[in-house]
């Protein structure tokens, strides 16, 4: 069955804690369907040494804040010391949004949108979820931090998530997220 072009863009929200493989199955996402935008989130913390410039727009607090008052994010949160948000949307016709962000930040645009289509991606392990952290250059407080908060995370994001899926296969992981896609593009019922 040929997919249709859906009257309005989808909303596609990857969530999960962090060092679930988030990054990961976006970009591979992005990559394959030229139909998928990926909206590019705010941060108000510094780069890591290793991730990639254009990873999140990094700016100043004013900056955020300031964007804040003007009502421009889809979805904001403080997260420890720092700030993260998505810009209001600005898919080029034709492309459905993909958002990869935290569970609170999923909550926030189920809320916006209750037609967006919400995955949550889990790690294998604790055990591997600590170790993509400190690959990626996280220090060991922020790790620890972040792990004690992966439980309550999790449970909410699975009484939010349309498709919950663990990242030990990367194809695997893609593959059934654009299953689902295209589900919604067609209308499916079948969910």
């Amino acid at each position: 069955m040929p997919e249709t072009e859906s009257p309005r863009s989808l909303t596609v929200v990857v969530c999960g804690a962090g060092g679930a493989g988030k990054g990961s199955i976006v970009s591979a996402l992005i990559e394959r369907d030229d139909r998928l935008w990926l909206s590019r989130s705010w941060t108000t913390r510094p780069r890591r040494d290793a991730e990639p410039p254009d990873a999140y727009a990094f700016v100043s607090r004013g900056e955020f804040e300031s964007r804040i008052e003007q009502g421009r994010f889809l979805e904001w949160a403080r997260f420890f010391e720092h700030l993260y948000g998505t810009p209001l949307p600005e898919a080029p016709d034709g492309c459905d949004v993909v958002l990869e962000i935290d569970v609170q930040g999923a909550l926030q645009v189920r809320e916006v949108d209750p037609g967006a289509v919400v995955v949550l991606v889990l790690p294998p392990s604790r055990d591997e979820q600590r170790r993509r952290m400190q690959h990626r250059g996280d220090d060991d407080d922020h790790v620890a931090k972040r792990l004690a908060k992966s439980d309550a995370e999790e449970e909410i994001g699975r009484g939010l998530a349309d498709l919950i899926l663990v990242n030990d296969d990367l194809d695997r992981a893609v593959d059934e997220i654009e299953d689902l896609i295209s589900q919604h593009r067609r209308g499916s019922s079948n969910l």
